[in-house]
């Protein structure tokens, strides 16, 4: 059969005569052979390959396979894999199958080190930051992707779910204690997400509402008016930024 005709008849996701081949290919870690490979196929052939490359061949591939194909693909075809890899990565992360303390995660954030990829960096964090449950891998994730600005951490942490997020955005604007107008403006769209919540009980809506009430609460924030029911006591405030289970326990009251 037409290999052309079959990707047009067959899921777009799958053909058998891909995955044949990249999966030898993986077998052999022949990763010359899977860029030289990709390069004699067609732009639909080619979109099959990194679905299954995604979606198949890396989501059970051991941790040292994982992080040099990303490191190889995303240096060769930002545009084409990026996204691709680092959704399969956010799985993996999620179900902790695979690490970012791992030697070839390091290799792969210094490879994309440099203006050249500040786009690449960035749609990485995007799918990577909701899947991270520990705040030390979080900061250190953000440092290795060269975010250490605090108003660049906050613009990449707001939109995140998880209490994870809210203790490292907490930690990030401490270094900008001093601008009240910037710190009242994360807090307003803190309350702005929680407002478009469609859900008027869901979790995320509470833990905005009350991050942003803690917010007000910590840098004393006067322009921020609003009904506030979070309580803080005295000496949960003197640790919130530093024990992360007095934060969760604190950000989390009903």
């Amino acid at each position: 059969m037409d290999l052309g005709f079959a990707i047009r008849v067959m899921d777009k996701h799958y053909h058998p005569l891909i995955f044949s081949r990249l999966k030898a290919l993986f077998g052999a870690e022949d990763w010359d052979g899977v860029q030289a490979y990709l390069s004699t196929l067609s732009n639909a052939q080619f979109r099959t390959a990194g679905y299954l490359i995604g979606e198949r061949l890396l989501a059970d591939a051991d941790a040292e396979v994982f992080w040099e194909v990303a490191r190889r693909l995303i240096l060769w075809q930002p545009k084409a894999f990026t996204v691709t890899i680092g959704k399969a990565a956010a799985l993996r992360l999620e179900r902790g199958t695979l690490s970012l303390g791992h030697q070839g995660f390091h290799a792969l954030s210094e490879a994309l080190k440099g203006e050249s990829h500040v786009i690449d960096r960035h749609k990485l964090l995007v799918v990577w930051l909701p899947a991270v449950k520990d705040y030390a891998t979080m900061e250190s994730l953000l440092e290795q992707f060269g975010v250490a600005d605090a108003r660049q951490r906050a613009e990449l942490l707001v939109p995140v779910d998880g209490v994870t997020a809210a203790f490292v955005l907490l930690r990030a604007l401490r270094f900008e204690e001093h601008d009240r107008d910037f710190l009242t403006r994360v807090c307003r769209a803190l309350i702005r997400r929680a407002s478009d919540e469609s859900n008027a009980q869901s979790k995320e809506r509470n833990l905005c509402f009350n991050l942003a009430s803690l917010l007000r609460t910590y840098f004393d924030l006067p322009d921020l008016r609003g009904t506030f029911s979070l309580t803080i006591e005295p000496y949960e405030l003197s640790r919130i930024d530093t024990d992360f289970d007095v934060f969760s326990r604190v950000v989390t009251k009903v």
